[in-house]
C-alpha cells in the first residue's frame, strides 16, 4: 500500500529529525523558555508523544493509552488524562524538568506501537470513522487517514518549533544542517 509506507517513510523521518535536533542540548536548553509560559522543547516533546498515544490508541484503536496502561503517567508523576492540550501558560511554565532520555523511551514506545498499528491496516481501514458510533463527539465523522493527516502536520508542526527555539537559545548553528533539507 501506498499509503501505510507514506505515513511509515514520514514517521520515521520525523522521528530520526527530532533526535537530531536534540541531541547537543542540555536540560538547560530542553526546559529553557524564551519567556515565561512559553513552550519548552521539553513540554513540546512530552505533548507531541501524548499526542501520538492519544490518536491512535484512544481514538483509533479505542484502547487505553499506553501512558495508562503501561503507568507512565505514574513513572513521570503526571495526570493520567492530560496531553497538554489546552494547558495554561501557568501549566506550561510549572511543568516538570522530565528526564528527556525517559521522555524520549516513552515515545519509542508509542512510535512502536503507531507503526504496528499501521502495518496492520488495510487499505479499506483507513476511511473507517472509529467513533460513528458517537454522534455527540466531534470526531464522530473524522476517518482513520484524517487522524494520520492531523498527527503528521501536528507533529513536523511542533518539530518547526523545537527548531526555532533552539535556535534562539544557542543560534542558528544549534539546528543540523540536515533539517529540513530534502533527501531522496
Amino acid at each position: 500500500m501506498v499509503i501505510d509506507q507514506f505515513i511509515k517513510d514520514t514517521l520515521t523521518r520525523e522521528g530520526s529529525q527530532l533526535k537530531g535536533l536534540i541531541t547537543n542540548l542540555n536540560e538547560n536548553d530542553i526546559y529553557w523558555q524564551p519567556r515565561s509560559g512559553s513552550n519548552s522543547i521539553g513540554w513540546i516533546i512530552w505533548h507531541m508523544i501524548r499526542v501520538e498515544d492519544m490518536w491512535i490508541q484512544f481514538f483509533s484503536r479505542k484502547q487505553t493509552e499506553l501512558w495508562e496502561s503501561e503507568n507512565w503517567y505514574v513513572r513521570f508523576d503526571l495526570p493520567k488524562r492530560d496531553t497538554g492540550f489546552q494547558h495554561t501558560p501557568k501549566q506550561v511554565s510549572d511543568f516538570p524538568h522530565l528526564p528527556i532520555g525517559s521522555v524520549l523511551e516513552y515515545g519509542d514506545t508509542v512510535r512502536n506501537n503507531t507503526l504496528t498499528y499501521l502495518q496492520d491496516l488495510q487499505d479499506e481501514d483507513f476511511y473507517a470513522t472509529p467513533w460513528s458510533d458517537k454522534p455527540n463527539m466531534w470526531w464522530h465523522d473524522f476517518s482513520v487517514i484524517n487522524m494520520f493527516n492531523q498527527l503528521l502536520g501536528e507533529l513536523y508542526q511542533h518539530l518547526g518549533q523545537i527548531a526555532y527555539i533552539s535556535g534562539l537559545k544557542n543560534g542558528f548553528d544549534a539546528v543540523p544542517s540536515e533539517y529540513g533539507t530534502p533527501r531522496s
